[in-house]
């Protein structure tokens, strides 16, 4: 029988991230959305002493940016020095967003408990408890934004016959991106390695298990595409080789789409309510942002698009604010529709068809879009993955009238 032992396993950190927009769209929050990234490694470290772990693993991506600001290296290293006085070691190894050596200036010193993987040649560590080998650790770091080598493999590889759990600690793609050393799952669990302990992606994902194939995801997530609670895993060896793993969350943020049907709705109060039952769905929450997706047949319709969208999200932010604290409304998608007045109101399925495939052709709404706002130039500009979210959403849309779910006559 071997040690028990307990580790924390995280990654993308983004210490520094700035989320960019949402200061502009909600000035109620600009001075917390600064810290949040703070507070979430914050809340990492109160995990880590509170569960009393071992070792701590961060797989890359603790900075944003490869020249991180002078605050954000000091408060990285505050939960550091926390760390250290409580005598737990921390592994750390670059990403692509923080590579070495561009974002870990000497002028910032890492305590003496860290030991930093850097790019170049594989390392080994080994975690020994109670005088014996518990575990090896394993890990390579990026040097630039894009790196096209498989550096998990060769971090597996360089593991076998490691003695102790052998744990290999890399920031790579399993999820098809070639630019941030790429890898595939079936190259990892063919390797000699017990636990995958993976950054990059930022939603929390098990892929494997036996090896564990792991994605803690991020502490943090940046913006309303990382939705949901983002947080750490702390995992339990039972000293036969077997591991368990607990989610612990870490976001002080959290991002949510909340989707409303109106097609219930004859009047905007109404429409408030079901916005605040959705709402009341999503239990307690320290400081939820959310968009609304305004969905379904409505004779409101017409009024929702007539009115100017900040009237319209001040009306619905005014009332989810008396009913709750610390939720704000980011904005408000409009894909709702009128019901059909007569079967002469209802375009042919040619028609809708043709419509369907130049909606899904990549570049189209933006060309269109670039066009409109050299007659219109008031309009402003839009995000490029708000143009894909529009792809979808339309030619969903399409999809439920070619369907006849809309009262579309074959």
């Amino acid at each position: 029988m071997g040690e028990r032992f307990r580790f924390l396993h995280c990654a993308d950190l983004h210490i520094g991230s700035g989320f960019t927009g949402l200061s502009r769209r909600i000035p109620e929050l600009d001075g917390e959305l600064s810290r949040t990234p703070f507070l979430a490694w914050r809340n990492t470290v109160a995990v880590a002493l509170r569960e009393k772990v071992d070792f701590l693993l961060i797989a890359g991506d603790c900075f944003d940016r490869s020249a991180p600001s002078l605050q954000g290296r000091i408060e990285f290293r505050k939960g550091l020095d926390s760390l250290c006085r409580a005598g737990i070691p921390v592994f750390i190894t670059s990403g692509n967003h923080d590579p070495w050596p561009q974002a870990w200036s000497a002028a910032v010193t890492l305590p003496e408990n860290v030991t930093f993987f850097p790019p170049g040649e594989v390392k080994l560590h080994r975690f020994c408890k109670n005088g014996s080998v518990a575990a090896t650790i394993g890990g390579i770091g990026h040097d630039s934004l894009n790196v096209l080598d498989n550096l998990a493999v060769r971090t597996g590889e360089a593991l076998e016959n490691a003695p102790g759990v052998r744990i290999a600690l890399v920031h790579a793609n399993l999820c098809g991106d070639p630019h941030a050393a790429p890898a595939t799952l079936a190259e990892l669990t063919a390797l000699p390695v017990d636990y995958w302990a993976l950054g990059h992606v930022h939603s929390r994902r098990v892929l494997h298990e036996k090896p564990f194939v792991v994605y803690s995801g991020c502490v943090q997530g940046k913006d309303i595409h990382e939705p949901g609670t983002q947080g750490c895993y702390v995992v339990d060896c039972d000293g036969f080789g077997g591991l368990s793993l607990t989610f612990h969350p870490t976001s002080v943020l959290e991002f949510q789409v909340v989707e409303v049907d109106a097609g219930a709705s004859e009047n905007l109060d109404q429409l408030l309510q079901i916005l605040l039952a959705e709402l009341e769905k999503l239990g307690p929450q320290d400081k939820l942002l959310f968009r609304l997706k305004l969905i379904g047949v409505t004779p409101l319709d017409g009024e929702l698009r007539r009115v100017d969208p900040e009237e319209l999200r001040s009306f619905f932010y005014e009332g989810v604010r008396n009913a709750f604290d610390g939720v704000f409304l980011e904005e408000i998608v409009l894909l709702t529709r009128m019901p059909p007045s007569d079967e002469s109101a209802v375009l042919p399925a040619d028609e809708l068809a043709r419509a369907a495939a130049e909606i899904a052709e990549e570049g189209v709404l933006e060309k269109l879009y670039d066009e409109m706002r050299r007659v219109h130039r008031e309009l402003p500009p839009i995000r490029p993955e708000r143009f894909a979210e529009l792809r979808s959403e339309g030619s969903a849309l399409l999809a439920e009238l070619l369907a006849g779910k809309l009262g579309l006559k074959p």
